[in-house]
């Protein structure tokens, strides 16, 4: 099997149609199908519903999409691993969710290039559930995410964790012109509000620690919802709403005004944010230099150190 093969099934999945996919791949249509073909003699299956009117796959093309991805990825950043070595250059990947990539991980970055600049980290955002799935599988070495109530070490024993420290989920509302929070609860008055989806992790936050002891006193109508936090920043910034967001996402916007509290006594809410490897092995490697750095920076920095 050649891995240009999955990369032009991929490309067929982005694309929608073979023409258009032909035409990323830079090749033409008929010679973009024979390789799809060639995909399926090697596999011995058939991949797409050729029956079908338009672009859609068999049972078993819809099984493995995800497992040829992962495969691909893996080759992938495999060839980087070795290029890099060759170049006396060690890569780390991490996983991070999106958040923590604007927050948190900027710091682990300029920490690693400062004090090992032989080392490469390359990042992957993604959200949540992705980023544990690409930690779990060994595609990311490290896994820098939120926690819920029960730490992720409770499921993965075979890991390390080190708390980095917490993130803080405050109410915050735009600012009308005089100050004041645009939207902040009122007794009879509906309190526009921007949530997450309750099955998302932000999501069962907002419905375990949040809501209740807000929906106990006053009416609240949920305008808009998303699991992408940086887009209910921006709606709250729009005016759209109230919203609960992470303290280190809008430090910026509390600071000039853009944001403000939208009442003292709403609740917040104190997030874990942990840093995950695989258990260290026989031998040195460079994730346990990488993970030696950062744990005695965090603890260097600890209160008391």
């Amino acid at each position: 099997m050649k891995l240009i093969w999955l990369e032009d099934f991929l490309a067929l999945l982005h694309a929608g149609t073979f023409s258009r996919a032909a035409a990323m791949r830079n090749i033409t249509q008929p010679a973009f199908s024979r390789r799809i073909q060639m995909l399926e003699d090697w596999l011995g299956v058939q991949l797409i519903d050729r029956a079908s009117a338009g672009l859609r796959l068999t049972p078993v093309g819809e099984r493995y999409t995800h497992e040829f991805r992962a495969l691909l990825m893996q080759a992938t950043e495999l060839r980087n691993r070795i290029q890099a070595e060759q170049r006396g250059v060690r890569r780390v990947r991490v996983a991070a969710q999106h958040t923590l990539t604007i927050t948190w991980l900027p710091e682990l970055l300029r920490l690693v290039q400062r004090e090992a600049p032989a080392v490469e980290l390359g990042v992957d955002a993604e959200d949540r559930p992705e980023s544990i799935a690409r930690f779990s599988s060994g595609e990311a070495q490290l896994l820098l995410c939120l926690e819920a109530d029960t730490p992720l070490q409770a499921t993965m024993p075979h890991t390390e964790r080190m708390q980095l420290g917490h993130d803080r989920l405050i109410a915050v509302s735009a600012a009308t012109p005089s100050g004041v929070p645009a939207h902040a609860p009122q007794p009879g008055r509906a309190l526009r509000l921007l949530g997450y989806p309750a099955p998302s992790f932000m999501g069962a936050i907002l419905y375990k620690h949040c809501l209740p002891p807000l929906m106990d006193r006053y009416e609240v109508r949920i305008v808009q919802e998303s699991g992408f936090v940086a887009g209910i920043k921006e709606m709250a910034l729009a005016g759209m709403g109230m919203a609960w967001l992470p303290e280190r996402l809008i430090a910026r916007e509390l600071a000039t005004g853009a944001l403000v509290v939208a009442g003292p006594d709403l609740p917040t809410v104190d997030v874990p944010v942990s840093l995950y490897r695989a258990a260290r092995a026989g031998g040195a490697t460079v994730v346990d230099e990488i993970w030696d750095l950062l744990r005695d920076c965090h603890r260097a920095r600890a209160p008391g150190a």
